[in-house]
């Protein structure tokens, strides 16, 4: 962890000496990570980021994001009987949203979704169970729609290569892609409004790699 002396720490913060010590009075666990020495106190330069109101406001906004994600998950897990349940038993691999560029309709998202899965399982879907989940939502600051994807890729070996697959295929587009955590609730964000139509699917090969290895 970095230090910097107070009158450092004054400009990282852009606050006054009296205004940083009445926050680490109020915040005595944070006053505990702070240095005294030779005389001198010394404050980490992780903590100007508590000074900062728009840091703050992102990550209270993402903090509270994750609450309700965790809320949906509690809800959905106790309906045994739901897909979201047996989606979430499922070992998934990478959580992936893509944000076209051109305005696409729900029947265009869909197509996209399919012909990405095609596209995998022609490459190594005779090598690796493939297993994919896809979700369309509307944009909320413009017209068009984008797609949330979870996918499974048996194969660890092939983890890095499919995932640079994926990211050529929409190169054009704006991917976002996460090492998926089952805990994060990702499944339950997908499916919050419910599953319908086009709106959703899953594609899997289990079948055919099975019939590859007998």
């Amino acid at each position: 962890m970095k230090y910097e002396k107070i009158k450092e720490f004054i400009k990282s913060t852009k606050s006054s000496k009296s205004t940083i010590y009445r926050f680490y009075k109020k915040n005595e666990d944070l006053f505990a990570e702070t240095k005294f020495t030779n005389g001198k106190r010394f404050f980490p330069t992780d903590h100007a980021r508590y000074f900062d109101s728009e840091i703050m406001f992102d990550e209270n906004k993402i903090l509270r994001q994750e609450n309700q994600s965790m809320r949906n998950l509690i809800d959905c897990l106790a309906d045994k009987e739901s897909l979201q349940h047996t989606f979430w038993q499922m070992d998934w691999s990478f959580f992936f949203t893509v944000a076209y560029k051109l305005e696409r309709n729900k029947t265009s998202c869909f197509k996209q979704m399919h012909g990405l899965y095609d596209y995998l399982n022609e490459k190594h879907g005779t090598s690796t169970e493939l297993r994919l989940f896809f979700t369309t939502e509307p944009f909320t600051n413009r017209k068009g729609y984008h797609n949330h994807f979870v996918i499974h890729i048996e194969d660890k070996r092939l983890h890095e290569q499919i995932v640079t697959y994926i990211q050529e295929y929409f190169n054009y587009d704006r991917t976002d892609v996460s090492s998926y955590d089952k805990y994060k609730a990702g499944l339950f964000y997908m499916s919050k409004d419910g599953l319908s139509g086009e709106d959703w699917d899953f594609i899997n090969n289990s079948s055919s790699t099975a019939s590859n290895e007998n």
